[in-house]
Formats: structure tokens, sequence, C-alpha cells
């Protein structure tokens, strides 16, 4: 009897920790936790009291530091653009979109892990699902536009510190609902506001009102002061941050949506 009293006690261990490990993932998207290929446990579900760094340096990228001092880096830029290259060393980059203003992961420091939401030279969506330090990474398939057409386009999740961030590429229309299940719940959102390979600034705002972020924080608007105003027209809080970067805290997040502008360049 004592062997089956050890045999049931240790059973009962491993159906905790499997039960603890689907709540760790499933506050972002719950669908992940089902199957054989869910993402391992990781240890952003215990970092709550201590706050993320986002930091925005134009166009589609930004820097995003997890508690633990995990550095992600997403869509970054080449010189085209005319924006200052970041002099940053991240562990890891995400591109969602296969383009010079969003691949060039060559322009930053250090060898970072790269993770390439499309395949097949941008014509496919590939899946990741990684854990890197104390961050969980997914991504979510989206629709882009380029000219004349849509193409696919791929939308990344960050789990760190008791925050779902989520960087929402190029994306061109508002979501589905499998979409949005894959997505799951958004703390943080990065929402692009262009109209030419983006959703335009109304687009933008659906978007927002179907994630219901605490913070909305607008990007690939060239700096545009006319799509801005149309993006957050209407809204009830607007806030500008300025250049350094944004700490946020699961304790601190707030309502209702907040939009967030962020400053990155010397010339604002």
């Amino acid at each position: 009897m004592k062997g089956r009293a050890r045999v049931l006690a240790g059973l009962w261990l491993l159906a905790a920790a499997w039960l603890s490990a689907g709540e760790a993932l499933a506050r972002c998207a719950p669908e992940l936790v089902q199957g054989p290929r869910a993402l391992p446990v990781s240890f952003a579900a215990g970092a709550k009291g201590r706050s993320v760094s986002i930091q925005f340096y134009g166009h589609s990228a930004f820097q995003v530091i997890s508690p633990g001092g995990t550095r992600v880096f997403t869509d970054p830029f080449g010189p085209g653009l005319g924006l200052p290259i970041p002099q940053v060393k991240p562990h890891v980059i995400t591109i969602g979109r296969e383009h010079p203003h969003h691949n060039s992961a060559w322009t930053l420091q250090g060898a970072p892990q790269i993770l390439r939401g499309l395949g097949d030279e941008g014509m496919g969506w590939a899946e990741v699902r990684k854990t890197v330090g104390d961050v969980i990474i997914y991504n979510v398939p989206v629709t882009q536009r380029t000219f004349g057409a849509t193409t696919k386009g791929s939308a990344f999740v960050f789990e760190m510190g008791g925050l779902c961030i989520a960087h929402l590429g190029d994306v061109a229309e508002p979501f589905n609902p499998s979409q949005l299940r894959r997505l799951g719940k958004v703390h943080v959102a990065l929402v692009p506001v262009d109209g030419t390979f983006t959703v335009d600034p109304e687009g933008a705002r659906e978007i927002v009102r179907q994630l219901n972020p605490h913070i909305a924080i607008p990007m690939h608007y060239w700096d545009d002061a006319e799509r801005l105003g149309r993006f957050t027209a209407g809204a009830q809080e607007v806030r500008r941050h300025g250049r350094g970067p944004l700490a946020v805290s699961r304790e601190d997040l707030p309502r209702p949506t907040t939009i967030v502008i962020l400053g990155h360049d010397p010339r604002e």
C-alpha cells in the first residue's frame, strides 16, 4: 500500500506540474498549451512585480527587455530609412516581414538568435514557438499588403514579466476569430498605423478595439502627424512618453486603453 501511495503521490505531483505549466502558458494564448507541441514553461509567470522595458527606435523597431534581462529586438531596419541604426546587442531578433525595413538583422551587434515569421523567401508562414531566457515567444499569421496585392505576414507575442506584448507586424486588416484566439490576451499592443502597406489609422483603431489592450503603442506611421491624429481621434487616454524606454509592469497597467506615443529620434 505504501508503494501504491507513493506512486499516486508522484502522479498527483506530475498532474499539478502539468496544470501549473498550462496556467503559465494559458495567460496569453490558451490553445498553445494543448497537444504534444505545447511550449515549455518559462520563468515569465513568476516575474510579476518587476517591470518590462520597451524602447522604440522608429518604424517597426523596438527593443523589449524582460525583468530577467532578456533583450528582444523586433523588425530591424536598414540604412534606407534614414534613421539612426540602433547600437544594441539583443539576445533574439524577430522578423515579421522580409523587407529591408524589417529584416536588416545584420545592422545589430552581437550574435543574436534570429526568429523569422516567414519562410519560402517571405512567401509562406513559418511557425515560431520558442523560449529565450525568461521570455516565451510565439507568432501568429497575419495578412500584409504590398503594391496591388495582399501577402502573408507574421505578428509576434512576447510573454514576459506577467505581461503579454504583441508586435502586430505589418497587419493589413482587422483580425478574424482564429487570429484573435492565437494572439490571446494582449496587455500591450504595438500597432501599425499606415494605410499603404498596413491597416490605415481607422483600421488600427478597430484592431485596438478588438484586442482591448491596456496600452497601445503606434508604429509604422512614418512620423506623420496627420496619420497619428486620425489614430488617436476619440481615444479616452493619450500620452506622449518621449525618447526614453517605457517601463511597464502588470500591477500598474492603465484602464481604459491608453495610447502611448513613444519618441525615437533626435529630430523630434
